[in-house]
C-alpha cells in the first residue's frame, strides 16, 4: 500500500518544480523580450545613423568638387573622413554578413583613406590639384548612387517594420535584412524635386534679442495694432487669449479673417508680429509662386516689415513657402529673414516666423568691399557655372556677420550657393541644394 504522505510529498515536489519551471520561463521571456527590444533599438539606430552618414558623405563630396578654397577643402575632407569612420561603425552593428556588403565596406574604407590622404595634401600643399578633383568626381558618382539606394530603402520601410524579424537564421549566416545596400551599384538614380527651405533659413546669430524696440506696449495697444495690421484682410474678429513668457514675451490673439483663422503672437516690446499659425482650409484658386510672393511682400509691409523681398520661394502641395529678407541699396540682409506660408488654393496667409528678424534686425554700418564682383567671382571654383550674383550680409559662426558676395551656381544639375568674403576674398560658406523626399534643403 502506497504511503499517502509519500504521494503528497511527490505531488508537492512536482508542483514546486512546475511553478519553478513556469517562473523560469516567464523570467526568460521577459529578459528575451527586453533583450530583443534593446537589440532592435540598436539595429534601428545604426541603420538611421548609417543613412545619415552616407547622405552627409554624398553632400560633402559634392561640396568638395565645388569649393575652391584650401580652408573649405580641409573642413569638408575632415567631415568626409569622420563620416566614413562613423558609417563603418554603424554598418558593423547591423546584422549583415561582411561578404554581402564587402563592396560597400571597401568603398567606404577607400574613400575614408583617400580623404585622409587629400587632407594631408591640403595641409602641406594648399589646394587640391585638377587630377585629384577628377578622382573626387568619380568617387562622388558612387556616393551619389549609394545615397539614393539607401534612402529609397529607408523610406520604403513600414511603421511596424522589425529588423530582427527580417533576420533568417535557418541557414547559418543567412539574413534577409540588407539595409538597402544590395542595390548600391545600381546605375540608375532618380531623385524627386520639391523645395521648401532656403539659405540661412535657420540662422539665428545673436542669442540676445536685438531687433525689437525697447518700449513695452500694453495689451490694449497690442489689440489696436492687430486691428490695424489686418484691416485690409477682411478682419472679422480679434480675441485676446493669453500672454507668453518664453524666449519672446508676447500677447497672443486669435484673429478671424473671412478665409482663415490665425493664432498671432505680438511682442510686448514694440508690438512686432513674432509668429502666425493658421488653419489650412480648402479652396479652388491656383495661385502661382510669383503671385504668392507678391501677397507675402504686401502682407509683410502691412504688418510693419519694410523693404522685404523674396529671396527664396517654393511650393509643396498647396503650400507656398517664401523667405523674405530686407534688400537695402542692393544688399540682401540674410540674418533678418521673415518666413511666410501661403495657401495657394485660398490665397490665405497661414504662417509667419520672424524670429531671425527679431533677434538680428539692427542698423548696420557696412564697409566698402575691398573686392569687386568680378574679382570675387574669379575665386569661385572654375567647375561651377555662375548663374546669379548678389552682395549680401550673412551670418557667420565666428564673427557674427560677414559682408559677402553670393554666387548662385550650377554643376551637373546641382545648385550651389557660394559666399566669398567681400573684404578678404575668403570662401566663407558653401551650400548645396539637396533633394529629399520631403523637399529640398540647403546644406
Amino acid at each position: 500500500m502506497v504511503n499517502k504522505k509519500t504521494v503528497w510529498a511527490v505531488l508537492v515536489t512536482m508542483i514546486i518544480a512546475i511553478v519553478a519551471l513556469f517562473t523560469a520561463m516567464v523570467i526568460f521571456l521577459v529578459y528575451y523580450k527586453t533583450y530583443s527590444t534593446q537589440l532592435e533599438n540598436l539595429y534601428e539606430r545604426s541603420l538611421y545613423e548609417l543613412t545619415s552618414n552616407i547622405n552627409d558623405i554624398e553632400v560633402d563630396m559634392s561640396k568638395l568638387i565645388a569649393t575652391n578654397s584650401a580652408d573649405s577643402q580641409r573642413e569638408v575632407l575632415n567631415n568626409i573622413y569622420n563620416n566614413c569612420s562613423l558609417a563603418n561603425n554603424n554598418l558593423s552593428c547591423l546584422p549583415i554578413q561582411n561578404n554581402k556588403v564587402d563592396k560597400v565596406n571597401k568603398f567606404i574604407n577607400n574613400l575614408g583613406g583617400y580623404a585622409y590622404s587629400l587632407l594631408t595634401h591640403v595641409n602641406t600643399n594648399n589646394k587640391l590639384t585638377e587630377e585629384q578633383l577628377k578622382q573626387v568626381e568619380e568617387l562622388y558618382s558612387t556616393s551619389q548612387i549609394m545615397s539614393y539606394e539607401i534612402n529609397t530603402y529607408f523610406n520604403s520601410l513600414k511603421f511596424d517594420y522589425s529588423i530582427i524579424k527580417d533576420i533568417d537564421i535557418s541557414n547559418g549566416d543567412n539574413s534577409n535584412f540588407m539595409g538597402g545596400l544590395e542595390n548600391v551599384q545600381s546605375s540608375a538614380s532618380k531623385v524627386p524635386t520639391l523645395i521648401y527651405d532656403g539659405p540661412f533659413s535657420e540662422s539665428v546669430v545673436n542669442k540676445e534679442i536685438k531687433g525689437l524696440p525697447a518700449e513695452e506696449i500694453s495689451k490694449e495697444t497690442a489689440l489696436n495694432k492687430i486691428k490695424e495690421y489686418f484691416k485690409n484682410y477682411n478682419l472679422q474678429d480679434v480675441k485676446y487669449l493669453s500672454d507668453t513668457n518664453g524666449k519672446f514675451e508676447t500677447y497672443d490673439f486669435m484673429v478671424e479673417l473671412d478665409n482663415s483663422n490665425l493664432y498671432v503672437q505680438l511682442s510686448k516690446l514694440g508690438g512686432v508680429v513674432v509668429n502666425i499659425t493658421g488653419y489650412n482650409s480648402t479652396g479652388t484658386k491656383n495661385l502661382t509662386i510669383q503671385e504668392c510672393e507678391t501677397l507675402a511682400h504686401n502682407f509683410a509691409s502691412d504688418i510693419g516689415f519694410s523693404d522685404m523681398y523674396s529671396v527664396w520661394s517654393a511650393q509643396t502641395g498647396d503650400i507656398v513657402y517664401i523667405n523674405l529678407a530686407p534688400i537695402v541699396n542692393g544688399i540682401i540682409y540674410y540674418p533678418d529673414l521673415v518666413k511666410v506660408k501661403i495657401n495657394a488654393k485660398t490665397s490665405a496667409i497661414i504662417g509667419l516666423d520672424s524670429a531671425n528678424y527679431c533677434y538680428n534686425h539692427v542698423k548696420r554700418t557696412l564697409s566698402t568691399p575691398s573686392l569687386s564682383f568680378d574679382d570675387a567671382q574669379k575665386l569661385v571654383s572654375p567647375l561651377l557655372n555662375v548663374e546669379e550674383r548678389n552682395l549680401t550680409v550673412i551670418s557667420n559662426d565666428y564673427v557674427g556677420e560677414t559682408l559677402a558676395y553670393e554666387f548662385i551656381c550650377s554643376w551637373n544639375d546641382y545648385v550651389y550657393y557660394v559666399y566669398i568674403d567681400a573684404m578678404t576674398g575668403e570662401e566663407c560658406n558653401i551650400m548645396r541644394v539637396i533633394k529629399t523626399y520631403n523637399g529640398d534643403l540647403i546644406m
